[in-house]
């Protein structure tokens, strides 16, 4: 004869079985979810490196009318995706300025 304890721990087994399905389903939509964020944003960066990277083929006279040396343009396109570069660029030009700017002082 079957106790109640019985019934209880075959319930909990039939709960567990039906759950663990839907648990693993879950995790595995989670992951392809985050897996193909991560597959559009890593896109987004390399395509808006590419449109950088026509920076790249402007003549020297052009970059130096925007304060950019073909040096600036080499250095910020070798950072890696996830720094924007068209930002760090202006950054590495200022450095740069400075630097030449100290030089001449002395």
């Amino acid at each position: 004869m079957s106790t109640y304890q019985d019934s209880l721990s075959n319930c909990c087994e039939a709960v567990a079985r039906t759950e663990q399905p839907t648990g693993i389903l879950t995790g595995l939509r989670t992951f392809f979810e985050r897996f193909g964020a991560a597959l559009r944003t890593r896109s987004e960066l390399r395509q808006r490196r590419s449109l950088f990277l026509n920076v790249a083929n402007l003549d020297d006279r052009t970059l130096d009318d925007i304060g950019l040396a073909r040096s600036d343009v080499s250095v910020a396109a070798k950072l890696p995706l996830e720094i924007n570069a068209s930002l760090a660029v202006r950054e590495i030009a200022a450095e740069r300025r400075a630097g030449e700017r100290r030089m001449r002082r002395r």
